[in-house]
């Protein structure tokens, strides 16, 4: 799983990768180059909800596929993925 859940969660880092501040996409990708995945995807979709980035339709089932598959941070709301704002 880890494979399809890493390349997964940088396609959608890359996708959205111009519509976020450029340090948090440095932050990002940090995380996944060392392997703290499921803390990049929390990070991922917070910054998505946060600056408040248009999503794809069709990009939210991985999206919330990304949060559902792991163990998050403790602090990450259980809703997150409901708050993205869709297209």
């Amino acid at each position: 799983m880890q494979n399809g859940y890493r390349s997964t969660l940088v396609e959608q880092v890359r996708k959205y990768a111009p519509a976020l501040p450029p340090g948090k996409v440095d932050s990002l990708r940090e995380k996944v180059m060392v392997g703290e995945l499921s803390l990049a995807s929390a990070d991922l979709v917070s910054a998505l909800v946060n600056d408040a980035v248009p999503v794809d339709p069709q990009d939210v089932p991985a999206l919330r596929w990304l949060l559902e598959s792991v163990t998050l941070p403790p602090d990450t709301p259980a809703d997150l993925a409901d708050r993205l704002v869709v297209e």
